[in-house]
């Protein structure tokens, strides 16, 4: 019996973190004030789909996270205020107090109340959307859109990242972000 519910939970958490990791909801985009890309491993892939994004009209306006250093941190994009040439899109680069998606949230809902923002695209890798969600969502309270970059992992980083988010999301529920 034990070893049923056991079995039961596990195939239970493993449906719920394959939904959630490997095909999270991402949201359509729409006119936003800023698009906001999180740092971390993922970073090239983000940045791409963020400027594809402003590129495309949703924001003349991208933010980007140095929230893991400045080796994952796109410095080219940093270094001048444009992305491409040819283009108004203004880039502005910031390290969040605390080195993490909560620190994330806690920087974007703190530009938003500075610079009247009411809109927001949060661009990050594909497994954290969700969490991405919750946990900046508990900071900013205006409309947030949360969008994924694909990038190849192989069978061992899924692993990784189904344990890591799944840890990140007990300890969202247990300490909210803001």
């Amino acid at each position: 019996m034990v070893v049923t519910g056991l079995v039961l939970l596990t195939v239970g958490l493993l449906a719920v973190t394959t939904r959630t990791v490997m095909f999270p909801r991402e949201d359509q985009p729409i006119p936003v004030d800023v698009i906001v890309v999180l740092g971390g491993l993922g970073s090239a892939a983000v940045v791409q789909k963020a400027v594809a994004l402003a590129e495309a009209g949703y924001s003349g306006r991208i933010l980007i996270s140095d929230a893991f250093g400045s080796d994952t941190r796109p410095a080219h994009l940093c270094a001048r205020p444009v992305p491409v040439p040819g283009t108004a899109i203004q880039v502005e680069c910031f390290r969040p107090h605390r080195t993490s998606t909560s620190g994330e949230g806690e920087a974007i809902a703190a530009f938003a109340i500075e610079r009247g923002w009411n809109r927001v695209i949060v661009v990050t890798s594909s497994y954290h959307v969700s969490r991405a969600r919750v946990q900046i969502g508990q900071c900013y309270a205006g409309t947030l859109l949360v969008i994924g970059a694909r990038q190849p992992m192989d069978p061992l980083k899924w692993a990784y990242q189904f344990v890591y988010q799944d840890a990140g999301f007990v300890k969202a529920r247990i300490a909210p972000a803001c």
